[in-house]
């Protein structure tokens, strides 16, 4: 560490205005902490004392808010340069936050404040947090040309009533076609077979009246047909609700207008997010004409979530997304990275080399070692179909000894549950009973209706639903996640997208035994170390470095900028038990 780094000094600025120092000048610190494993630290700068022109600038700031300035509610510019004698220096650009402990203590003359960071992940999760979807689409930041939409059907699970009772008014009304059609074919060929014969006189009235019988038979037959096409057309619409449309927002685009709305483009090469697709909740039934058909059918109309549903607020939608991928934020200038926390991405080593120090203290990282992990999707109790095709819904992943001596003494304990908070969705794939009885039906329809002209599609209307969305009710309480290949269900999604994929690809990094033991940890801290501005240069942007051969990373660290000294935190990714097993349940 060259002694540049050190005796570091201090410029304040408020409002842009140079400004004497606080009052704690020679205490101040700087506190990083890379919270949840991030890459990025949450900066946090001490609670200031200010007095003279700073507190009248201050004051002002406040007072102009009752004549046309911001005011109160929105915090004061403020920015702590560090510096030596090279040509870098570093600014921590924050806010004075009135709305966190803001004091003005009247006899003293002395403003007490806390600090924001600027464009800082807690500063972000702060604004996002206090966002909605319904504030976004109000002001136009999300509109219908966001969303996209999907065919869907409703299809209730097996009735057996339904199907006997269509069955035999079906076969009644085409035994009773079928058997016409043949009086008709029967009387036809009578009256052919009068007026062609020439050995034997027939009367003019048996020839009349055979004509008579074959036209009123022939009327029957298609006042018949007619019938049978309403009925059929009714019994279709009853047992065969209509393909019908819900509007969803991909979830990287949901994702990329919280970012835009607050000045941040979003970066993410999770493949996973081009072709996931929110559908919120829908509260709608459909609407029944006076004879209890239905009249309009009601899907999502606005591809949002719901106002109840888990992402309407902003930083849920964030959180979704952060739970699904095991990921992690950063913010880098005017982009917000959301990488899982395997992306090499974050893996990259600095030039920064620990100090030569006495460590008086190791623990181990037990505390993030859990007997039970355990990942689920949401279940519908109004789409039945999301308990009745359970796999890949949940996957459970339990941790064990390979060898015990004493049972009770085991100390493996504690469950991590990853709730997605979503359901996933159901292909219809097939034809249910009702549907291949009607089909057989429409197509015998559809043949007759060609013979007599004005062909039917009645089969049509069956196998045009094969592949799209289905819910065993219009009205579904909770919001899915979707997964689509050219605007529709893939046909192997649940292949592509389930608990345990996702568990595979993104959360097995917690594992203890999984990738050479690499959950496991040696942990050191309270670390106090030689500490200058070269060093919080490197560590700010990149914690991990090189101790002893191995991959280490620094999860906190307190600098007091005047004395030039830190205190840290780190680990090594070091195994400390080969004593362990993974058991997995993918349940049914």
């Amino acid at each position: 560490m060259s002694d540049l780094s050190k005796n570091a000094e201090q410029r304040y600025t408020i409002d842009g205005v140079v400004e004497n120092a606080p009052i704690e000048i020679q205490d101040v610190t700087i506190e990083a902490n890379y919270l949840d494993d991030s890459f990025q630290p949450a900066l946090s700068i001490d609670s200031f004392s200010f007095v003279g022109a700073a507190r009248v600038r201050i004051n002002n700031w406040i007072a102009n808010g009752m004549n046309g300035g911001v005011g109160i509610f929105e915090g004061t510019p403020f920015k702590l340069t560090v510096f030596n004698n090279t040509p870098v220096q570093e600014g921590f650009s924050s806010y004075i936050d009135f709305t966190n402990d803001y004091k003005d203590l009247l006899e003293r003359g002395t403003i007490t404040t806390k600090l924001i960071a600027d464009k800082g992940l807690d500063n972000f999760f702060s604004q996002i947090e206090a966002t909605t979807f319904g504030y976004l689409f109000e002001i136009g930041v999300v509109n219908f040309s966001d969303f996209t939409t999907i065919d869907y059907v409703v299809e209730k699970k097996f009735n057996l009533f339904e199907i006997l009772m269509s069955s035999l008014v079906l076969y009644l009304m085409i035994k009773e076609l079928a058997e016409s059609v043949e009086k008709t074919a029967a009387s036809i060929s009578l009256v052919a077979a009068l007026l062609t014969t020439s050995a034997i006189p027939i009367p003019a009235g048996s020839i009349l009246y055979s004509i008579t019988i074959a036209l009123i038979q022939i009327t029957y037959t298609a006042i018949l047909l007619l019938a049978i096409i309403s009925l059929a057309k009714t019994l279709f619409e009853t047992l065969l609700p209509p393909k019908r449309q819900h509007r969803t927002i991909k979830l990287k685009t949901a994702l990329q207008k919280i970012c835009s709305n607050f000045g941040y483009n979003l970066v993410s090469p999770i493949p996973e997010l081009d072709n996931l697709y929110y559908l919120p909740s829908n509260p709608n039934l459909d609407e029944p004409n006076v004879f209890g058909f239905i009249n309009q059918v009601k899907g999502v109309g606005i591809g949002i979530p719901t106002t109840f549903d888990y992402g309407y607020n902003c930083a849920e939608m964030f959180q979704l997304a952060l739970n699904l991928f095991n990921g992690k934020l950063a913010i880098v200038g005017n982009d917000v990275h959301l990488r899982s926390k395997n992306d090499p991405y974050w893996i990259q080593q600095s030039n920064w080399n620990m100090p030569s120090i006495l460590i008086e203290q190791l623990e181990y990282n037990t505390d993030e070692m859990k007997a039970e992990r355990l990942l689920t999707f949401e279940t519908d109790l109004n789409d039945s179909w999301t308990t009745d095709n359970y796999p890949g819904t949940a996957y459970e992943i339990r941790t064990r000894p390979k060898t015990v001596v004493n049972k009770d003494a085991v100390l493996i304990k504690g469950i991590d549950e990853v709730k997605y908070n979503v359901c996933l969705p159901n292909r219809k794939s097939s034809l249910s009973a009702i549907e291949n009885l009607l089909k057989g039906v429409g197509q015998f329809i559809d043949t007759l209706t060609g013979i007599f002209g004005g062909g039917t599609s009645f089969a049509q209307k069956v196998n045009s639903k094969i592949g799209i969305l289905k819910q065993s009710e219009n009205n579904h309480s909770l919001p899915k996640l979707l997964y689509l290949s050219g605007g529709t269900l893939a046909t192997n999604h649940r292949d592509l997208f389930n608990s345990k994929t996702l568990y595979d690809r993104y959360h097995n990094e917690k594992s203890f035994v999984l990738n050479n033991w690499y959950g496991q940890k040696k942990v050191y801290r309270n670390v106090r170390i030689p500490f200058g501005f070269t060093d919080y240069q490197q560590l700010k942007t990149n914690p991990y470095f090189i101790f002893k051969g191995k991959q280490s990373k620094i999860t906190k660290f307190v600098w007091t900028i005047g004395q030039d000294f830190a205190v840290v935190d780190f680990y090594i990714r070091e195994p400390y038990t080969k004593n362990l097993e993974e058991i997995y349940y993918n349940p049914q």
